[in-house]
C-alpha cells in the first residue's frame, strides 16, 4: 500500500516538474518606461513563434486603448489592442525586443529574448504617463 502511494507521488512530482518546465518566465522588468513581464511557452509545435499580451496603464491596470507593439526586427509589422488592451501577432524565429508605445505614454522596450518555432510569447507592457 505505501509503495503505491510512494508511486503515485513520484508520478505527480514528475508531472509538475515536467510542466513547469516549459515555460520561461522572466518575472516583472522595471524600467524607468514602465513595467513589463515576459513568459515564453515552449511547443514542439513547427509554427512560427507568436506573440502575445496585453498593454495597461501603469497603476490602474486599465487598457491602453490605440496603443502600438512592434518587434525591433520587422519594424513594418505593427499591431494595435483591442479593447480589453490585447495584442497578437505571428513572428519569424530570432531574437527580438519589443516595443509599446502610444502618444501621452512613456514608450517601453524589453530585453531581447529568443523566440523559436513553436514558442508562444506573453508580454504584458504597463506604460507610464
Amino acid at each position: 500500500m505505501k509503495m503505491k502511494i510512494l508511486i503515485k507521488v513520484a508520478a505527480i512530482s514528475t508531472l509538475i516538474i515536467l510542466n513547469s518546465s516549459c515555460a520561461t518566465k522572466q518575472g516583472l522588468m522595471i524600467s524607468k518606461e514602465g513595467v513589463y513581464e515576459i513568459i515564453i511557452n515552449k511547443s514542439s509545435s513547427d509554427n512560427d513563434p507568436v506573440i502575445s499580451g496585453h498593454v495597461y496603464e501603469f497603476g490602474t491596470k486599465n487598457p491602453v486603448l490605440g496603443a502600438s507593439v512592434w518587434n525591433d526586427k520587422y519594424y513594418h509589422i505593427k499591431t494595435g489592442v483591442d479593447l480589453k488592451g490585447r495584442f497578437i501577432y505571428r513572428t519569424k524565429p530570432g531574437k527580438y525586443k519589443v516595443h509599446a508605445s502610444f502618444v501621452g505614454f512613456r514608450p517601453s522596450l524589453t530585453n531581447s529574448f529568443a523566440a523559436s518555432k513553436g514558442d508562444t510569447v506573453y508580454i504584458d507592457f504597463y506604460l507610464k504617463l
